[in-house]
């Protein structure tokens, strides 16, 4: 068997094992040498493809993200209102996630305390499935949905903020996907009615 194939084959495996390690014993809890045992493989083997446990939680996160883009677009296009539009987004991305959310948990709570070149690069590589809010935001107030002194990387920050809150809301109250859209709805309809553009004076 050629090197490249035998390594794929132990990337493979690590990440097949890893997955059902943080799922069984949550992202902490889990280490190299257990899931390198569950894998079959040498814990040396598992650092010739990946660089730390943060590194496998990275790699098997980013498996969904074009799907996931794929489906958020699918629904995020089309006619309505930039508002119309996000909260199909946003509902598309919870039906999305909802039967891998033990996985978000996962990678959010690791996040608090990886290495900044980890966060760049899940920055990085979540820029394609959260890239539609920026957009979204953008067009709002090019068609006067928000006020157009609007700082909108501060408002796509809030968006992106409930999108993520609501996966917690999700995991913690046992909501489902349908729930967590509904739950969106009406913080996005909040952010938008606080970011609506301002009556002049005497037209109130």
């Amino acid at each position: 068997m050629r090197r490249a194939e035998k390594k794929q084959q132990t990337r493979l495996k690590v990440l097949k094992a890893a997955r059902e390690m943080f799922a069984a014993q949550g992202y902490e809890r889990a280490t190299l040498r257990g899931i390198a045992q569950l894998a079959g493989v040498s814990v040396g083997s598992v650092f010739t493809t990946f660089e730390s446990k943060e590194d496998v939680l990275l790699a098997i996160a980013a498996e969904g993200y074009d799907a996931l883009a794929e489906a958020i677009e699918a629904q995020a296009a089309g006619p309505g209102s930039a508002r119309a539009r996000l909260k199909r987004g946003f509902a598309a991305a919870y039906a999305f996630e909802y039967h891998r959310l033990d996985l978000l948990m996962a990678q959010v709570g690791a996040s608090w305390t990886w290495s900044h070149v980890f966060e760049e690069q899940s920055q990085a590589r979540l820029a394609r499935p959260f890239g539609f809010i920026a957009t979204l935001v953008r067009a709002a107030r090019e068609a006067g949905e928000v006020r157009g002194d609007l700082d909108l990387a501060l408002f796509g920050d809030l968006m992106l903020g409930v999108y993520l809150r609501n996966l917690r809301h999700g995991w913690y109250r046992r909501l489902t996907a349908v729930q967590m859209a509904e739950l969106a709805e009406k913080q996005i309809d909040l952010l938008f009615d606080g970011a609506a553009p301002r009556l002049r004076a005497g037209l109130a």
